[in-house]
């Protein structure tokens, strides 16, 4: 019995050590952003979330809207009107990719 104890704890502990290194490499970023449309206000956010990671990132994510070295996941936004603009708010997962 003391074995299978032993073997369960070191399952357990094996486990949330593998489960924190794959999501050691993410950052979560939010922002909020107004703007004349929803597209608009999308594309502010998404910036202000780059230069949140990195300022580093913030000119190729300008030139190519790909953010290097990272993967975006999760990305979600909530918008509504506000006042003849629409303000959205987003969050996403950055992933260093190597």
């Amino acid at each position: 019995m003391t074995w299978t104890r032993l073997a369960g704890a070191t399952l357990a502990v094996t486990l949330a050590f593998s489960a924190s290194a794959a999501h050691a490499g993410c950052v979560t970023k939010a922002a909020r952003a107004t703007a004349g449309s929803e597209a608009s206000a999308k594309w502010y956010v998404m910036e202000t979330m780059v230069q949140a990671v990195s300022w580093g990132l913030w000119p190729g994510w300008l030139s190519n809207g790909k953010v290097a070295g990272h993967k975006v996941r999760n990305e979600r936004y909530s918008c509504k009107a506000d006042g003849g603009q629409v303000t959205c708010r987003g969050r996403a997962d950055f992933c260093t990719t190597g």
